[in-house]
């Protein structure tokens, strides 16, 4: 699949709840907005899974000090 590239403006909490919902989901950023993206322009019959409240959970069985996406992120959303 051909793809392109582009730039976009978010508000700051929009872009903080798109990234909780990446990390939620193991997913990258760009992998949430083409889904919601698809999902709008579908006329929203693929729903997005609501993110959860209250922070990041464990994951048992990583381990520590190897680099994930979640330690990456966790000071942005903070």
């Amino acid at each position: 699949m051909e793809t392109r590239r582009t730039t976009i403006l978010l508000e700051k909490e929009l872009y903080r709840q798109a990234k909780r919902v990446a990390l939620e989901q193991d997913k990258t950023l760009k992998q949430i907005v083409e889904q919601a993206l698809r999902a709008y322009l579908n006329g929203g019959h693929e729903q997005l899974p609501k993110s959860r409240e209250g922070g990041f959970g464990v994951y048992a069985g990583r381990p520590r000090g190897t680099l994930k996406r979640q330690s990456i992120y966790r000071d942005i959303l903070k």
